[in-house]
């Protein structure tokens, strides 16, 4: 049987943990070569290599913090020494300070913004030239990017603005063969949702307000990622493709 996605090769952002998981794994059951890039978990990310090993996948994790520009350089060298060429870039990297607007710092605002997307901005640049017609780039987002959510206002903001850069993104690739688009998922139990203060209230209302009475999976949303870097999505360009049971068909 051939498998969808022999002889590419893809970038995942946050590659080792929950959401970026969960795609590193389905792509690399697909038949890609996977590099998953992590930041911080070392233990986490030598883990998931003696599992994909296991498994027979191609996965090579690759530790470096693309906020930091020595680190970012050692990532893109790495790369460079390892393949020629890519196919599949997914922006699944995410991270945030949670606190209410009027707490927050330039600090916190910065870090914020530099992970969510002047890391992938920056990815996106140097990756794109050796990207073919045909390669796909995905960007995961999430409601917080176009709704109000509780403590949520650093890590909304550059979802926003992530999203107004992969729309731009888009346009501007489209014409070379290369679609960018995003998946937004709803609520999604991950080791991220323990971050949020009232995490045990913000479940109930959230599984109360979908209508499908599930939660979102990371395996669900690798699914979505999965047929938006395949050939059968060729003209879906610049969208965003939202998973939440049905949540949002409510105000």
């Amino acid at each position: 049987m051939i498998k969808k996605f022999s002889n590419k090769t893809a970038v995942v952002t946050g590659g080792t943990r929950g959401i970026g998981k969960a795609i590193s794994l389905r792509l690399a059951q697909q038949g890609a070569r996977v590099f998953a890039l992590y930041g911080r978990n070392r233990k986490t990310a030598e883990e998931f290599s003696i599992q994909a090993k296991e498994n027979n996948l191609d996965i090579v994790a690759i530790r470096g913090d693309l906020t930091k520009e020595a680190n970012f350089k050692s990532v893109i060298d790495e790369l460079s020494s390892k393949t020629d060429a890519i196919d599949i870039l997914v922006h699944s990297a995410a991270s945030g300070v949670h606190k209410e607007s009027y707490e927050l710092s330039e600090r916190h605002m910065k870090w914020t913004f530099d992970i969510n997307v002047f890391a992938i901005h920056n990815l996106i640049r140097e990756l794109c030239i050796r990207m073919s017609p045909g390669s796909k780039i995905v960007g995961i987002t999430s409601s917080g990017g176009t709704r109000v959510i509780p403590y949520y206002a650093a890590v909304g903001a550059s979802k926003g603005a992530m999203e107004s850069l992969f729309r731009h993104y888009a346009a501007e690739l489209a014409p070379k063969g290369i679609n960018v688009n995003m998946v937004c998922p709803g609520l999604v139990l991950t080791d991220a949702v323990d971050a949020f203060p009232d995490k045990e209230e913000r479940l109930d209302k959230v599984l109360k307000a979908t209508p499908s009475g599930k939660l979102c999976t990371p395996e669900d949303v690798a699914s979505v990622v999965e047929f938006l870097c395949s050939a059968e999505s060729a003209q879906i360009v610049g969208q965003t493709i939202v998973i939440d049971g049905g949540k949002t068909l409510s105000s």
